[in-house]
């Protein structure tokens, strides 16, 4: 197969994009459940809605992390009775998937890569959700 270059526009793809802020790019409202919830809860959420991630909150429903339906594979795939027995909570990973809404999008995006996620909750100052940017919000951004 032959690549193909196209020439980016001129001054779009500087510094413009990647400086904006993620609440600008950001998915909202978003699905939430709780730390305690179980997996096979969260399953049926995340079909129901047809998300592949829901942002997990405590119980004062502060931001604790993202879970991506990927994490449930993996744990089912391990012990299928994880899906009725384990809580969200506990597949959770570190450090947590939460950005402030004034982070920029370059900050989003290097924090999910180098943690290996393709999402992060945004949370406000008091860490209540806001929204959610996932990888296909970025690929978005840069395809508008």
């Amino acid at each position: 197969m032959k690549a193909v270059y196209i020439a980016p526009r001129q001054g779009r793809y500087g510094g413009e994009l990647a400086a904006r802020a993620v609440a600008d790019v950001m998915s909202a409202p978003v699905a939430s459940v709780t730390a305690d919830t179980v997996l096979g809860d969260a399953l049926r959420m995340m079909v129901r809605l047809r998300r592949r991630h829901l942002v997990v909150v405590d119980g004062e429903g502060r931001c604790v992390g993202v879970l991506a339906d990927r994490t449930i594979a993996a744990e089912w795939a391990r012990n299928p009775a994880s899906l009725s027995a384990r809580a969200v909570g506990s597949t959770l990973a570190e450090p947590p998937a939460v950005v402030g809404r004034r982070a920029k999008v370059l900050d989003v995006a290097r924090f999910m890569r180098a943690s290996g996620t393709d999402a992060v909750a945004v949370a406000d100052a008091d860490g209540q959700p806001l929204g959610i940017v996932t990888g296909t919000d970025l690929v978005a951004l840069l395809a508008a």
